[in-house]
């Protein structure tokens, strides 16, 4: 393998460069194409890529070659939980501990999966773990952040968050974590500090793509009315967002119906009109909001290593 090659797509990967680090690991596997390390930090890439079947494709190549490497059964975890095989993903942690029983990263992980399903002793009990290795670590005060800022305990999740940005100011994660935090506060201005200053850096951070988001759907309020009834429909079943929006259309048409009835007839109308604007707007509301999104991404002023 070569050495120099495999530390720039090591390096592109730490940076979150995943595209050109991609580039490297398949000239390197067109050498070798049995090398067990490239074909596992190239999954990690795909992963982090939302490549999610190249990667799992990619990990089983790694896995074959060299079952004993804790790093590819922690991939191996994150995929199985974003494939909702949550049985899967603890396995692959605890196999990944059981070959390095200090592990950090394993800690963490366990700890996100068990955050995931609310279960947060379990979820504070690893990070406690982890933390016994690497007390004053950046990633170490995050996660707690994290686990605070899950449990709405605002103000130890920004106590967590700045002394994780005091160790390590460039952290990511830290920066995303402040941010969502200051959005929750209603700090909009510094929860955008901290989003762009991600994603200046690393435009391929999905996690501070979200965040500045979830920034621009609050400062528009009427898209982010729309949006969290969006999102509140979509996590229903099929079957239940479909007997709640023909119940709402329903309610609409039964109060246009009766307020015509009582001669009032300027109301009955305001009411008909206003079910057809939501459907207008559901139609151009979001294209617009995106359109916007897309033209304040463009104005970024992009670390020059990207």
């Amino acid at each position: 393998m070569d050495d120099y090659l495999y530390s720039l797509a090591q390096d592109c990967f730490d940076r979150g460069q995943y595209d050109r680090a991609i580039d490297y690991l398949k000239e390197l596997l067109s050498e070798d194409p049995n090398d067990a390390e490239c074909h596992g930090l190239l999954a990690a890439c795909l992963l982090n890529s939302n490549r999610l079947f190249a990667a799992e494709y990619e990990l089983g190549i790694a896995l074959q070659q060299s079952p004993q490497n804790p790093f590819f059964h922690l991939l191996l975890a994150q995929i199985s939980l974003l494939k909702n095989d949550v049985k899967k993903a603890h396995e692959s942690c605890d196999e990944a501990l059981r070959l390095e029983p200090e592990y950090v990263s394993a800690f963490l992980y366990k700890s996100d999966i068990y955050l995931v399903h609310r279960e947060y002793e379990q979820a504070k009990s690893f990070i406690d773990k982890a933390a016994s290795f690497e007390p004053d670590s950046a990633r170490i005060l995050q996660a707690y952040g994290s686990f605070y800022f899950a449990r709405n305990d605002l103000e130890r999740a920004e106590s967590c968050a700045l002394e994780a940005l005091s160790v390590d100011p460039q952290d990511e994660e830290s920066n995303i974590l402040m941010g969502k935090i200051r959005l929750r506060q209603g700090n909009i201005k510094e929860a955008e500090y901290h989003a762009k200053f991600v994603i200046r850096n690393n435009p391929d951070n999905s996690s501070a793509l979200s965040l500045f988001c979830d920034i621009k759907l609050r400062k528009n309020l009427f898209i982010g009315l729309w949006w969290k009834f969006n999102s509140w429909i979509a996590g229903m079943s099929h079957l239940r967002s479909a007997v709640v929006l023909i119940s709402g259309y329903l309610i609409f048409t039964l109060a246009a119906q009766v307020l015509s009835d009582l001669d009032f007839n300027f109301a009955s109308q305001f009411t008909s009109y206003a079910w057809f604007a939501l459907v207008i707007y559901s139609w151009v509301g979001i294209p617009y909001y995106y359109r916007q999104l897309k033209k304040e991404l463009s104005k970024f002023e992009f670390n020059p290593d990207f």
